[in-house]
């Protein structure tokens, strides 16, 4: 396992709080006001897969154990350990276990550092994190933690977050190490990297929050064909029409071309519109999302996004097709709340129904269509159980598949 640029980050931190006045007593006090986690997840995960033999069943339990120290001379710490087991027999493909003749499940046997980053906050409405780290994005689209998978995803890294401007904040990353889903054993599981995150957002505008960024992704050698810079501008806003009905609006614009390791000279657009109603607790959204090709050679990617919040749950397009991809979709969500009485355990409940009707940018193919279920409840403060559905129909891209996910997570 490479930690790479957090080292041994409460080895900094012991070195750098004994270098103040008071070390020992403070750093031991720190320590004592610190704070304990635990998040427990076991998830059970079914897949049909057309043109496989066999149907995935994959039992497994992700507990995360975690420490975060108090602040002690603006510094701060925390340590993260993540463990993966599967309960059960492993039918299924991890990716690592040789079973192809199941469809894949990314969710591999694995313990690992998850996070260890040191936190300073002494200059002014600024934040710096060194270490191993969870870093998001606005909605994850270009940089996520790609949280639904028992592992996630994480980074070495240095990021500064400062709000000294109103309404705005100003963030900058520099990546050296992604510690993808994947594990430690697997050759894809962690890349190096030089890489460079910009993101500006304001969100005193009167049509909304607008977001300016700029990526520029480099994973040398690991992934060369997945290095590229991006460069856009969003705008997500809200405008309330009545005393219960408001309408949403989002529309956002980049544009890719290859850098770094990347041999292949391409460019790429990328468009994202959506427009929707709230009332009551109940969203309807439709968008409309595509992802630019460069004449069928190269087409717009986002590499270091939490994938599957997009473009589907049967995880048919985690990487863009070279053709590029438009998705036409409608997402309608239901959160319960105010509910009284006997069925006031109902109240947090959060249900969501999604249509995805997909086809390639570059030239007239239609590659399928998609249906997603997904219902969460709170069982407790502390525990909540959750079950997706996703059923995608192929019109000539990939296979038919179906996915079924029963989730029981315990969060302290």
């Amino acid at each position: 396992m490479k930690l790479r640029i957090s080292g041994s980050v409460f080895a900094v931190t012991m070195i750098l709080l004994s270098g103040t006045a008071y070390a020992a007593d403070s750093l031991k006090e720190a320590l004592l006001e610190g704070t304990p986690y635990i998040d427990a997840r076991y998830r059970f995960e079914y897949v049909e897969q057309d043109g496989l033999a066999n149907d995935a069943e994959a039992s497994t339990l992700r507990t995360r154990f975690g420490y975060k120290t108090g602040t002690y001379e603006n510094f701060s710490a925390v340590l993260e350990f993540e463990n993966i087991t599967q309960v059960g027999d492993d039918d299924y493909n991890d990716t690592l276990n040789g079973r192809t003749t199941y469809p894949v499940v990314a969710d591999v046997e694995n313990t690992e550092v998850n996070q260890s980053f040191l936190q300073y906050t002494g200059i002014p409405e600024t934040t710096v994190k060194l270490g191993r780290q969870v870093i998001t994005l606005d909605g994850h689209r270009f940089v996520g933690h790609v949280g639904w998978r028992q592992n996630n995803q994480t980074f070495d890294a240095i990021t500064i977050s400062n709000k000294s401007l109103p309404d705005t904040e100003i963030r900058y990353g520099y990546i050296n190490g992604v510690n993808r889903i994947f594990g430690d054993d697997s050759p894809a599981g962690d890349w190096d990297s030089d890489s460079h995150l910009f993101n500006i957002s304001n969100t005193s505008t009167p049509l909304g929050k607008i977001v300016v960024y700029s990526y520029l992704l480099d994973f040398e050698m690991d992934a060369p064909a997945a290095s590229n810079q991006s460069f856009g501008i969003s705008l997500d806003g809200k405008q309330k029409l009545t005393e219960h009905l408001t309408g949403n609006y989002y529309g956002e614009y980049a544009f890719q071309q290859d850098y770094g390791s990347n041999t292949t000279d391409y460019d790429a657009d990328y468009y994202h519109v959506s427009g929707g109603l709230s009332c009551h607790g109940l969203t309807t959204t439709v968008g409309y999302e595509v992802l630019g090709s460069d004449n069928g050679m190269a087409a717009f990617s986002t590499p270091l996004a939490t994938l599957h919040k997009w473009n589907g749950w049967a995880d048919v397009f985690l990487a863009t097709p070279a053709t590029g991809l438009e998705d036409f979709y409608v997402d309608v969500t239901y959160k319960v709340s105010g509910i009284e009485g006997d069925m006031k355990f109902l109240n947090g409940l959060l249900a969501k129904v999604q249509y995805h009707d997909f086809s390639a940018e570059e030239g007239s193919m239609d590659y399928g269509t998609e249906w997603g279920v997904y219902v969460k409840q709170p069982i407790t403060k502390n525990v909540y159980a959750e079950v997706k559905y996703a059923d995608y129909d192929t019109d000539g891209f990939a296979t038919d598949r179906k996915k079924v996910v029963f989730g029981l997570g315990v969060t302290y």
